[in-house]
């Protein structure tokens, strides 16, 4: 038994002693060999940077030249023909004047309008009716080469101002309308003279639309002049808020002309009749002093 047991710690002592050589031979291994190893292994190698290939670059496209925006060509407006007046014209410039016809042309011709019925072309201290306004037409004027004659008429030819002979005026343009505030009237009213008196009497109250056109005519600017009055029939009252104005018009001297009175200047306004002639119907005729039966 003892022999038994001896066997067994001389096993033990050898396995032992195998352990302890098999470690000191682990232990005793080279540590620059396994520090260089692990360099080797940690120092990665240089990455190559590719030469890039050489790319082309594109030119820039030519800028286009930009293409010319045709003007487009006015179409020409025609000459309208003259109106059929002007061959009356060319013969009463020949009859009247000694115009020598075989001179004489159209050297113009065109459309245009007009803000009264003077056509462009008013006598001066004359009122013209403004109803219809813009008033359309044609102008054309007449030459012999040297001289000029222009020419205003209406729409159909029946009405002809002859501009070039109107009468000229040295007198200041006066717009009554202005001066008077006739824009602010509220009441228009007809007066008729009564020559056994010679003071004037209500005859009617114009309406607020005739009223109104009275007031647009009397708005035009004209060169009415000073005149001595005249004994005058009618007269017509405007209440502004500037008080009253008068106007008188037509004179017992001359009934047929429409004679206006305003501040000792004087005008004619023909228009007057066809607005205050139907207030006036049934009324008689005034009796004058000179014909008092």
């Amino acid at each position: 038994m003892k022999s038994s047991l001896r066997v067994a710690l001389v096993l033990m002592s050898a396995a032992i002693f195998g352990a302890v050589i098999a470690s000191c031979s682990s232990g005793d291994s080279d540590p620059e060999a396994t520090s260089d190893n692990t360099l080797v292994q940690a120092t990665a190698r240089p990455t190559i940077t590719p030469v890039p290939t050489a790319t082309n670059t594109p030119r820039p496209a030519p800028t286009p030249e930009p293409t010319p925006t045709p003007t487009p060509t006015p179409t020409a407006t025609p000459t309208p023909p003259p109106p059929d007046s002007h061959a009356l014209e060319m013969v009463r410039l020949f009859t009247e004047m000694g115009i020598d016809f075989s001179t004489l042309f159209v050297s113009r011709v065109g459309h245009d309008q007009w803000p009264t019925e003077a056509l462009g072309c008013p006598e001066p201290g004359t009122f013209y009716d403004v109803t219809e306004a813009p008033y359309q037409g044609t102008y054309y004027i007449i030459s012999n080469g040297t001289i000029k004659w222009e020419y205003h008429v209406n729409e159909d030819d029946t009405v002809v101002a002859r501009c070039s002979e109107r009468t000229p005026s040295n007198a200041p343009l006066v717009n009554i309308a202005e001066e008077a505030n006739l824009d602010s009237a509220t009441k228009l009213t007809l007066m008729r003279r009564d020559f056994s008196t010679g003071n004037f009497e209500v005859r009617r109250e114009i309406t607020p639309e005739d009223t109104e056109r009275v007031v647009a005519i009397f708005s035009q600017s004209s060169s009415i002049s000073y005149a001595p009055p005249c004994k005058s029939v009618f007269r017509l009252d405007f209440e502004t808020s500037s008080g009253t104005t008068e106007i008188e018009f037509i004179c017992s001297e001359n009934y047929e002309d429409f004679d206006i009175y305003w501040n000792d200047l004087h005008g004619t306004a023909p228009i007057l009749g066809y607005i205050i002639g139907p207030y006036l119907t049934g009324d008689p005729l005034p009796i004058f002093p000179d014909n008092v039966q």
